[in-house]
C-alpha cells in the first residue's frame, strides 16, 4: 500500500544520519488533512470522523490526536492514508488529525517541537529525536512479510587472521559504510566503544575507511583491502544463504564466496522503524494506541504484515549512537535502501 511504503516500512532501508542536505523549497512542510476525502477505493463502510462516537472521558484527557505522516504535500493523496486515520479514530474515540510532511527530517522536527504527537521514524530519526528532546516513546514497529521484526549492525573478518574478538579490531584496517551510515558504522563504533574498544579517540591505531555503502565496505574486505568490515544482517534463516537479508546475502545473491567471513561483533537486536507518540500524551492514549496498533484492522489498513510492540529496549544499539550529548547536529535524516 502507498501509505505503507512511505511511512510503514521497517527494512526497505537503514537510515543514514546525514549532516548536509540541499535546502528545503520555501512553502510549508506540511498540509492538514482534509476532512472531505473517502479512502482511495471508495469504500465507504468504514466510518469517517463526523460518524465515530467520540468518548467524552477520552476527549477531556486529549481534544485530538495531531498524526504525522511524510507524504508530498502538492500530491495530496490524503485518501490512501484514510484507512489508517480511521482505525485509530474508530480505536481511540477522539479526532485524529492527520499533517503530511515533506520529508523525513520534517517530520522529526515537528514531533519533537510538539507540532505533532505520533510520527512513524526510522530507528535513527528516532534516536536522534530523543537525544535531543528525551520526549518520545516508541510504541511498534512494522513486521517484515517473513515475520522477522528487526536486524542487527555486525562486523565480519576473514577467518584465520587473528581478528577472533572485539579487542583484535584495534589496529585493524576497517571497511565501513559513509561516514553517517547507521548500521554500518555508527553503531558498531558506538557498541565496540561500550566494550573498551575505541576506535576514533586520538591514540586509535585504527584505519577507518568510509565506502559507499556497506556492500563496497564488505567487497574492500573480501578483496583483502580491509581487515574488518562494519555491514548489517538479519541473522535470521539460513547462515549458509547469508541469512534472510543483509550484506552477506547481498554478496552471496552476486556470486561471492562468503565461507570464509566470520561475524566477530553483532549489536543487539534493532527494532524496525518505529511509531513513536510524545510522552506528554497521556498513559491512557498510548496504551491504546499500541493495542490499536497491534492489532488485525492496523495490519489491514496500514502494513498489510502487521505491527509489534517495542520499546526504547529494542532501539538500545542505535539511541548508543546518538547520546543526548553527542552535539552532533539534529534531524538531518534521510532513508537510503539497499540495507544502510
Amino acid at each position: 500500500m502507498l501509505l505503507g511504503a512511505l511511512v510503514f516500512g521497517g527494512f526497505a532501508g537503514l537510515p543514514l544520519a546525514q549532516e548536509d542536505l540541499p535546502p528545503q523549497a520555501d512553502g510549508p512542510a506540511f498540509l492538514p488533512w482534509q476532512e472531505d476525502v473517502v479512502p482511495a477505493d471508495g469504500d465507504s463502510a468504514g466510518q469517517s470522523s463526523r460518524e465515530t462516537p467520540f468518548d467524552p472521558a477520552r476527549l477531556a484527557l486529549m481534544p485530538e490526536l495531531r498524526v504525522g505522516i511524510v507524504m508530498d504535500p502538492a500530491a495530496g493523496d490524503f485518501g490512501r492514508a484514510a484507512p489508517f486515520r480511521e482505525v485509530l479514530e474508530a480505536g481511540l474515540r477522539i479526532p485524529v488529525l492527520l499533517i503530511a510532511y515533506r520529508n523525513l527530517s520534517h517530520l522529526q522536527r515537528a514531533v519533537v517541537s510538539g507540532e505533532v504527537h505520533y510520527a512513524p521514524l526510522s530507528a535513527s530519526a528516532y534516536a536522534a529525536a530523543q537525544g535531543e528532546c528525551t520526549c518520545l516513546e516508541p510504541l511498534v514497529a512494522p513486521r517484515q512479510d517473513n515475520g522477522e521484526t528487526g536486524w542487527y549492525a555486525i562486523a565480519l573478518a576473514r577467518a584465520g587472521e587473528g581478528i577472533n574478538r572485539p579487542a583484535d579490531i584495534a589496529g585493524r584496517r576497517i571497511a565501513t559504510g559513509p561516514r553517517e551510515a547507521v548500521g554500518s558504522r555508527l553503531v558498531q563504533l558506538a557498541g565496540l566503544s561500550a566494550q573498551g574498544v575505541d576506535l576514533e579517540g586520538k591514540t586509535a591505531a585504527a584505519s577507518l575507511v568510509a565506502h559507499d555503502d556497506p556492500l563496497s565496505a564488505a567487497l574492500a574486505l573480501v578483496r583483502g583491502d580491509a581487515d574488518v568490515a562494519f555491514v548489517w544482517s538479519s541473522l535470521q534463516g539460513a547462515a549458509e544463504a547469508g541469512y534472510s537479508r543483509g550484506t552477506l546475502r547481498d554478496l552471496i545473491e552476486r556470486g561471492v564466496d562468503v565461507s570464509g567471513l566470520e561475524i566477530i561483533w553483532s549489536s543487539g537486536l534493532i527494532a524496525g522503524a518505529p511509531h513513536v507518540v510524545r510522552r506528554d500524551v497521556s498513559q491512557e492514549i498510548r496504551s491504546e494506541i499500541t493495542t490499536i496498533m497491534t492489532g488485525q484492522g492496523s495490519a489491514q489498513a496500514a502494513s498489510g504484515t502487521g505491527f509489534v510492540a517495542v520499546g526504547a529496549e529494542h532501539y538500545a544499539p542505535v539511541l548508543a549512537a546518538f547520546p543526548p550529548d553527542a552535539g552532533a547536529t539534529r534531524g538531518r535524516l534521510r532513508p537510503l535502501r539497499g540495507g544502510d
